[in-house]
């Protein structure tokens, strides 16, 4: 029961509520708050918005042309735009409008008033013809209408019609009212969603268009063609017939060969001491026309952040740094894992990645969240230590708390406010997540790369790949609030040395701590749950316990990239590790004493089940060299139940020592700890089945452990 007592004090333990961080002294602090400004970085934003900048688009090279000379202007050094070529075709949009002319001549969309009328990949057309109603753009739908040289309209997106409707059945063009993210039409009536169509279409069919129109729109067509009685629903004033529209498509587009070309620019500030552990600042710039949150605020915000570290460096108030701190604004994701293909050795030479994604949000108008996304357990390390400690000093003290604030004498309505000059005086609504990708840290926290490295992205959001991501949705001072947790984060890994060992080491194993009571709560409610005590609740349960374990070894060992030759630090080090051990065995104690109290006896030994054995026995392992790899995984071809986080969680775990059982173990514990609903459920079935298929691709190799 000691034990047992024991480790239900450690569940009830929570970080400590402080006004500090350990990682940033206040004076340290209030000089980068000082300098760092949310309007000089929404300025940078304002330009970006001008341009449609999807990848290899005319407004993308524009928009980093801008950004080159305002990290030139903001004191990085060796300022350039790093050329890369692309997998696909280089493609902007001249002119694109979109006329009803009968039964009433009606402009209904023009890329003049906003580029996202046209979904990407249109090709040049210029005709008049009928518009046809086809639905959600299904092969029922479409099945027995004739569409030869039609244009369809269809609720569903555009991509579907131009398969189902033009390539299949003859139509001409497309007109989508499809609404983004899974919205439904009635959320945002007048929104035009991003979209794209196919480039390339299938061999011997024709290039077509499509136009993207709001949902209020394409609804009043619907309405128009249902009946033929008189009506006036685009109020233009006339009254006319309904059941028939004839409409005029007339694009202009500029479509290039294969390959294209694209790329991502570069800045630095060089460091005086160590150029091996490069600490990689990234934004990505490729987005659709406005895209000020996605990701204009983070673009934004770096330069921002760049100007100020000159700013203080010239100043003498801030030392020149001991790492290089490396500004990246990418084509995203595309950018970062085609440099590491054609520089497999840079890797080796990144400390961490910090990442800023729609980290401007103004987060009354949508509800929207600063999601402070973790590593995940492939990848956990000190950085998401210092991650915690410095996002929650700016959660507590740019929110309002009833205790402190009210009767605590602290200032109203938050005890150190961070505002901008044109920003809101909203509170810093922001919460910490587990592992989530789909963006430029995810190269990273790759397997194949393994640097350790967090992000910024707000959700929910319903403004995202459309017409209504721009300024006026856009907060300065949300913009500084976050642009300040990545400084003080980048401050700290500038300047850490052998001393800071100690600091760093007691804050991952606290972080570490909490992570283990989690594990142990999730432990035991599978237990709980467990009929008899003598099914997987038992056996899943201690694999909990073992992975996290595993995982705050991994964690803390991280910190020995700055400890070097330091004995002492060596010793905190060995000492936390031997810690760790006899804490391992609490939980195992606990977990045994909770299975009695919960069933009555003790469970018997876990045993492998054939496949586990087997699973065993296979150790997978990258193939050489990087290009190949990646190549080669998005090839694979495997239908898969597993979550897509779980997914990359499979290849982040492969290292060439860890069998696929071993892998299941890690990725099944990971799902677990967040729980069904967040990861969904992991089998080893999918485990095994989809590292087969990536060796049957040749991304991987697999050797047989006997």
């Amino acid at each position: 029961m000691r034990h047992l007592m024991a480790v239900l004090l450690l569940l009830a333990m929570r970080p400590a509520f402080a006004q500090n961080t350990p990682f940033v002294s206040d004076d340290d602090m209030r000089m980068l708050v000082n300098e760092i400004s949310g309007d000089r970085a929404f300025e940078h934003i304002r330009w970006l918005t001008h341009w449609h900048r999807d990848s290899g688009m005319e407004g993308f090279f524009k928009a980093a042309d801008y950004v080159v000379q305002a990290a030139r202007d903001a004191g990085l050094e060796d300022v350039k735009f790093i050329a890369q070529p692309s997998e696909g075709r280089n493609y902007t949009a001249r002119a694109a409008e979109l006329w009803m002319v009968e039964p009433v001549a009606l402009k209904l969309a023009d890329i003049g008033d906003h580029a996202v009328f046209l979904a990407d990949g249109s090709h040049a057309a210029d005709l008049s013809t009928e518009l046809v109603w086809i639905g959600d753009a299904s092969k029922d739908a479409v099945r027995d209408l004739d569409l030869t040289g039609k244009i369809v309209l269809t609720e569903a997106s555009p991509g579907r019609a131009v398969q189902n409707a033009v390539w299949d059945k003859g139509a001409a063009g497309v007109v989508s009212y499809a609404i983004s993210e899974s919205k439904t039409l009635m959320d945002y009536p007048d929104q035009i969603s991003w979209n794209r169509i196919p480039i390339d279409p299938p061999e011997g069919k024709p290039g077509t268009f499509a136009f993207v129109v709001p949902p209020r729109t394409g609804e009043t067509l619907r309405r128009i063609l249902a009946t033929k009685e008189m009506q006036d629903h685009f109020a233009t004033g006339k009254r006319t017939p309904g059941g028939r529209i004839v409409v005029h498509a007339k694009v202009d587009t500029e479509i290039g060969e294969k390959p294209g070309r694209t790329g991502f620019v570069e800045g630095w500030i060089r460091g005086t001491k160590y150029h091996d552990q490069q600490i990689v600042i990234t934004a990505h710039l490729q987005e659709e026309k406005g895209s000020a949150n996605d990701d204009g605020s983070g673009s934004g915000n770096i330069l921002e952040l760049a100007r100020v570290f000159n700013k203080l460096i010239r100043e003498g108030k801030m030392p020149r740094p001991v790492r290089d701190l490396r500004f990246w604004w990418t084509d995203e994701i595309y950018s970062e894992f085609r440099y590491f293909s054609d520089f497999p050795e840079t890797p080796k030479n990144i400390l961490a990645n910090l990442h800023q994604d729609m980290s401007g949000a103004k987060q009354s108008l949508g509800n929207r969240v600063q999601n402070l996304i973790f590593a995940p357990h492939s990848r956990t390390s000190y950085l998401d230590a210092i991650f915690e400690s410095v996002g929650t000093y700016l959660i507590q003290t740019n929110n309002a708390f009833l205790a402190a604030g009210r009767q605590g004498g602290l200032p109203h309505p938050y005890s150190r406010p961070i505002y901008s000059a044109l920003g809101t005086r909203e509170n810093y609504s922001a919460r910490f997540v587990p592992y989530f990708d789909s963006s430029d840290h995810m190269c990273f926290v790759d397997g194949a790369i393994g640097v350790p490295a967090v992000a910024l992205i707000n959700w929910p959001d319903d403004f995202i790949h459309s017409s209504d991501d721009d300024l006026d949705n856009i907060d300065p001072t949300q913009l500084r609030r976050n642009n300040v947790l990545i400084a003080a984060m980048a401050y700290v890994l500038a300047f850490a040395e052998a001393d800071q060992v100690p600091l760093l080491a007691r804050e991952t194993f606290d972080q570490g701590q909490r992570r283990l009571a989690q594990d142990l709560t999730v432990a035991t409610s599978l237990v709980r749950a467990a009929a008899n005590g003598t099914d997987n609740g038992w056996k899943d349960a201690n694999l909990v316990v073992e992975q996290g374990v595993q995982r705050e070894r991994r964690a803390l060992a991280s910190v020995g990239v700055f400890a070097g030759t330091n004995a002492e630090a060596k010793n905190w080090l060995n000492k936390l590790e031997a810690s760790l051990a006899a804490h391992e065995k609490d939980m195992r104690t606990s977990l045994a004493t909770f299975q009695v109290l919960q069933h009555g006896s003790a469970a018997a030994p876990a045993q492998l089940t054939a496949e586990e054995q087997a699973a065993s026995k296979q150790v997978p392992a990258y193939v050489s060299p990087l290009a190949t790899y990646f190549q080669k995984r998005r090839e694979m071809k495997f239908s898969s139940k597993l979550h897509g986080l779980m997914r990359d969680e499979v290849y982040n775990f492969v290292d060439g020592k860890r069998s696929a059982y071993d892998i299941y173990k890690a990725v099944r514990a990971e799902a677990l700890a967040a729980g069904a609903w967040y990861y969904g459920e992991v089998s080893l079935a999918e485990v095994v089945g989809l590292l087969d298929a990536t060796v049957a691709a040749g991304a991987l190799t697999e050797k047989t452990r006997q």
